[in-house]
C-alpha cells in the first residue's frame, strides 16, 4: 500500500484483456479516491483485431477500428510506454517512452499482466524477412499497400512470368486469421482486377497453406469442410498437410520440395511469448504465465495474469482457456472484480466461461459459425459474424464509422488508393547549433551518429569532476556506439564546436546491422579506436 493508504493497481497491455480490465476497474473505482488505476501500453489506441482483414481488403478505413485509450478508459491513468522490467521485491515496474532517454519507475500494489503474445517467425528460414504478418494495425496497413503495389507492378510488367509471380498471394496458416485474411484478399483482388488490364489477362493466384488435414480445426469437421469448399469455389487454392520449409524474396518452398513463386507471402502462424515474460520469475509454461482459476499467479503476491499471456484453467471444459478475444474480455472483467475483492479482504471468484461459439468469414456474404452448440453456414453465418463483432466493437464513433464503411462498400467500388506514408527524406538527419549537446553522459543510448559536416568534441569528467575534451569529431567520424554495443548508459558527452549535421540511426536499426554483419561491427570498433588514438589525451 502506497503513501496515505493509496492502493495502486497497474495493468500491463492494451489488448482485449488489458482494456477490459481497465474499463471495469475504472468504472468501479471512479468515486473511490483510495484506489488508483494505471494502464501501460506501447500504443495509445486499442485496435479491434477481428476486423483487420477487412482493413487489408479496403472494406474498412484503418482508423475506423481504433479507439484512443485515453477516451476509452476515462477513469484510468494511461502511460504510453514500453515495460522494460518488473521487480517483484520492490513492487515496481520500469517503463520507457518513445524517447528512450526517459525512464520512469511505477510502483504497484496489484499488477495485472496482460501483455499478450508476439509474432515469432524465426523458426522458418527467411520467413521473418520475406513474409508479412497480420497482427497489428501497422501490419494490416502495410499488407494493404503491398497487395496494391503488386497489382500496380503486375500491370506494367512486360514479362509474363514476373507478372504471374506478382499476382500470386500465399497465406500460411489455416486458422481463423489465415482463413479470413485469404478470403478478404481474394475477394478484393477479384473485384479490382478490372482496373488492371494486363493483370486481369494473366489472372491472380491465391493460395492457402495449412499443416493439418483441414482448416479451422477449432470448428467441427462439417463446418470446416464447408469452408474449404466455399474457398475453392471462390478460386482459392488450398494446400493441406504441408508446411513451409523456406521463404525467399521470390516465394516459398514446401517441405515436399515444391516451390511457389509469389510476390506476397502472408504468415498468420508463429505466435511467440512476450520477451518480458521470460525475464520474470513467474511460473510459466511455453512462455505463458501459469495462473490459477482466480487469475492469480502462484507464489507471487499481488500478481494477476490474463489474456494470451496466461495459461488459465478452464473450469467448464477442462484444460486451459483458449487465447481468444471472447475469453480475454471476460477474464479482464473477472480480474477487475477479483482485484477489488482482494483489496477489500473478500473472497475472489473463479473464472468460469464455456465460450459462446466461433465465427469465421470465408468470403463476401458467406461465413461459418458454431453458436451455442448450433452449426450455421452461408449468408446467415456471415450476417451473424458482422452483427456480433459490430456489437463488440467499442465506442459509438467506431460503430458509426464502420457501419458507414460497410454501407458504402455495397454501393461504391473499393478504394484502391495506395497510401504511402513515408517521409520525403528517408535517411534520418539532424542539425545542431554551435554549443548544442548532441548526447549527454549518463543518458540511455538510443541512437548512433555519423558526422556529415562540422566539428564536435567528446567530453568526459576528470578527477575533479570537470568535463574535459578527450577527442574531436569531424566529418566521417561516428559516435554513440558504445552504449548501443554494450547496452550501457552513455559514457561521454558530445558538444558541437561548430554547426553540425549528422546522420542518425535508431538503436534497433544499428543493432540489426552490427548483429548481422561482422565487418560492420569491426569497422565501428576500428573507428572508435582510431578516434581515441588521434587525441594524445584520450
Amino acid at each position: 500500500m502506497g503513501e496515505n493508504g493509496l492502493v495502486r493497481i497497474v495493468i500491463l497491455g492494451g489488448g482485449f484483456a488489458g482494456i477490459s480490465a481497465a474499463m471495469e476497474l475504472g468504472r468501479r473505482t471512479r468515486r473511490n479516491r483510495g484506489i488508483e488505476v494505471h494502464l501501460v501500453s506501447e500504443e495509445n489506441y486499442f485496435v479491434f483485431q477481428p476486423m483487420l482483414p477487412e482493413v487489408v481488403a479496403c472494406r474498412i478505413e484503418p482508423t475506423h477500428i481504433l479507439n484512443p485509450i485515453r477516451q476509452l478508459c476515462k477513469h484510468v491513468q494511461f502511460h504510453c510506454a514500453t515495460v522494460e522490467s518488473i521487480d517483484t521485491e520492490s513492487r515496481e515496474i520500469r517503463i520507457v517512452g518513445r524517447d528512450k532517454r526517459r525512464v520512469q519507475t511505477l510502483g504497484y500494489d496489484h499488477l495485472v499482466v496482460a501483455l499478450g503474445l508476439t509474432m515469432d517467425l524465426s523458426r522458418i528460414p527467411g520467413m521473418a524477412e520475406h513474409s508479412l504478418p497480420i497482427k497489428t494495425l501497422g501490419d494490416a496497413f502495410h499488407l494493404r499497400n503491398h497487395v496494391l503495389s503488386m497489382l500496380e507492378e503486375a500491370d506494367i510488367e512486360p514479362d509474363e512470368c514476373l507478372r504471374r509471380q506478382a499476382l500470386t498471394v500465399v497465406t500460411v496458416g489455416g486458422g481463423f486469421s489465415g482463413v479470413e485474411t485469404v478470403a478478404e484478399i481474394n475477394d478484393m483482388i477479384k473485384a479490382v482486377l478490372r482496373y488492371y488490364p494486363k493483370a486481369r489477362a494473366t489472372g491472380a493466384r491465391i493460395v492457402l497453406i495449412h499443416s493439418r488435414d483441414r482448416i479451422l480445426n477449432e470448428l467441427g469437421e462439417g463446418l470446416a469442410r464447408f469452408a474449404e469448399q466455399k474457398l475453392r469455389d471462390r478460386g482459392v487454392e488450398l494446400i493441406l498437410e504441408s508446411r513451409v520449409k523456406e521463404a525467399s524474396p521470390t516465394g516459398i518452398v514446401l517441405n515436399d520440395g515444391r516451390t511457389i513463386q509469389a510476390g506476397t507471402v502472408i504468415c498468420t502462424v508463429g505466435n511467440g511469448p512476450h520477451p518480458l515474460i521470460a525475464k520474470t520469475g513467474f511460473p510459466q509454461e511455453r512462455g505463458r504465465i501459469l495462473a490459477d482459476e482466480h487469475l492469480r499467479v502462484g507464489g507471487v503476491e499481488g500478481i494477476w495474469a490474463l489474456g494470451d499471456a496466461a495459461m488459465i484453467p478452464d473450469v467448464r471444459r477442462g484444460g486451459y482457456c483458449p487465447p481468444t478475444a471472447q475469453y480475454a474480455m471476460r477474464q479482464g472483467k473477472q480480474c477487475a472484480r477479483n482485484v477489488l475483492a482482494a483489496i477489500a479482504g473478500k473472497p475472489t471468484q473463479p473464472f468460469a466461461f464455456g465460450g459462446l461459439g466461433q465465427l469465421a468469414v470465408v468470403g463476401h456474404r458467406c461465413g461459418v459459425a458454431h453458436i451455442l452448440g448450433v452449426n450455421v453456414a452461408g449468408l446467415l453465418a456471415w450476417w451473424l459474424w458482422r452483427s456480433v463483432y459490430f456489437m463488440k466493437l467499442p465506442g459509438l464513433r467506431s460503430k458509426i464509422r464502420v457501419g458507414i464503411d460497410w454501407a458504402l462498400d455495397m454501393v461504391f467500388p473499393r478504394d484502391i488508393t495506395k497510401l504511402d506514408v513515408e517521409r520525403t527524406r528517408r535517411v534520418p538527419r539532424a542539425h545542431f547549433r554551435e554549443g548544442d549537446m548532441i548526447i549527454r553522459r549518463g543518458e540511455i543510448g538510443d541512437r548512433f551518429y555519423i558526422m556529415e559536416t562540422g566539428e564536435a568534441e567528446v567530453l568526459q569528467p576528470d578527477a575533479a569532476g570537470e568535463d574535459r575534451r578527450v577527442a574531436t569529431l569531424t566529418a566521417g567520424d561516428s559516435f554513440g556506439e558504445i552504449a548501443l554495443l554494450n547496452d550501457t548508459l552513455r559514457t561521454a558527452s558530445v558538444r558541437c564546436l561548430t554547426p553540425v549535421d549528422v546522420i542518425s540511426f535508431a538503436r534497433s536499426d544499428f543493432q540489426a546491422l552490427v548483429g548481422s554483419y561482422d565487418i560492420l561491427r569491426i569497422k565501428v570498433s576500428d573507428d572508435l579506436a582510431r578516434r581515441t588514438a588521434r587525441d594524445p589525451d584520450a
